[in-house]
């Protein structure tokens, strides 16, 4: 079973029914006894929380295989075969509700990004032979590779910024990258290298993972602070999302690291969408999520934390480089009273007014001829 990783070894009296690269089917005990295999994206770890969510999962499998009533009986996490596993037993009726009583048994430990799930099926009355046998296969299943190493904490971009992920959060393993990369983007166009953005994942139970990644965006802006927010933040917004900017609620004020930026929220209910926008000295640091697993203000709670944690590598912190007329502008429009102002207006007041006096000054007969 290539992309599972492993060997499975199934009881004598069991017959095969499936085989493939990804999963397996067998039944046992004369038919009594229905055995499968089968994978899930995203290496997470085995939890409580974890066989509580498989649990819950795998009653909806059962449900769109005819056995209806399904309830989780028991979630438990063992070791076995030297693996964690997490265990789940269910109880449900065949035919929809309305037969006989049975049993399904579910299994998973986790793989080389990936999870690795199997279950049993069988009468109420065979659910112990049944057992046994799942923990027969668990027992002497051979993986290859088990869990690959993981990688949490601080991300970072060649492109001169990073930031410490909080618990839970890592980057995407190799096998995981791609699938990653193409919920990514849909909301940014990039391959997400290290030279132009870092991109981090938290893994699923089930289901698509959260997602957030940062990317280097080009601005050639004024400064940013209280005095200009709303100005700059309307600037951002239309950058960023368009004609759909007008329809959205304004960015608001935030402290990314040493320096002010705006967090927009475009989406919430499911699948919420957050955008993090700070200037720094190779444009704008955009640090977008999307979330499966978690609703808005758990979002906002992601983003408020990473914010704090930002860095900027380049010269003297990532400061900004404004250009003179960007920064005049900046004066004039948003403090017209600041010295920056009105020092050149005085002076040149001043310089017109040394002109009068000299000119009022002068020899009024110096025009005429002396003859």
């Amino acid at each position: 079973m290539n992309d599972v990783g492993g060997t499975l070894t199934i009881p004598n009296n069991w017959e095969m029914t499936r085989w493939s690269d990804w999963d397996f089917k067998a039944k046992g005990a004369n038919g009594t006894i229905m055995y499968k295999l089968w994978l899930t994206p995203y290496q997470s770890v085995i939890s409580k929380e974890a066989a509580a969510a498989f649990g819950a999962e795998y009653v909806d499998k059962l449900a769109n295989e005819g056995g209806g009533n399904g309830t989780v009986e028991k979630t438990e996490v063992k070791t076995i075969g030297g693996r964690t596993t997490a265990l789940s037993e269910i109880s449900f009726k065949a035919k929809g509700g309305k037969g006989s009583e049975g049993m399904f048994i579910g299994a998973a430990f986790a793989g080389n990004g990936q999870m690795i799930h199997s279950r049993v099926i069988s009468s109420k009355r065979n659910a112990k032979a049944a057992r046994q046998a799942l923990e027969q296969t668990l027992e002497s299943f051979q993986l290859k590779e088990g869990p690959a190493d993981t990688q949490g904490g601080a991300v970072t971009s060649e492109a001169g910024f990073g930031a410490t992920l909080g618990d839970g959060w890592r980057l995407p393993l190799e096998s995981e990258r791609s699938d990653v990369i193409g919920i990514a983007a849909k909301m940014w166009k990039s391959d997400f290298g290290p030279e132009s953005c870092w991109l981090a994942m938290q893994p699923p139970y089930i289901g698509e993972p959260d997602v957030m990644f940062a990317c280097k965006q080009f601005w050639d802006g004024s400064p940013v602070d209280e005095h200009s927010f709303d100005a700059i933040e309307t600037e951002w917004r239309d950058l960023f999302f368009g004609k759909a900017g007008a329809q959205l609620p304004p960015g608001e004020q935030i402290q990314v690291g040493d320096r002010l930026g705006a967090l927009f929220r475009p989406r919430d209910g499911a699948n919420p969408l957050r955008l993090l926008v700070a200037h720094y000295d190779g444009g704008l640091m955009a640090v977008w999520f999307r979330g499966a697993t978690l609703d808005g203000p758990a979002a906002d709670g992601v983003m408020t934390a990473l914010a704090s944690t930002v860095t900027f590598t380049g010269p003297d912190g990532g400061a900004p480089q404004i250009r003179p007329d960007r920064v005049y502008g900046y004066y004039l429009s948003h403090r017209p009273t600041h010295p920056i102002v009105w020092a050149p207006i005085l002076v040149v007041i001043g310089v017109i007014g040394v002109l009068v006096r000299r000119k009022g000054s002068s020899n009024p007969y110096e025009d005429l001829d002396d003859e």
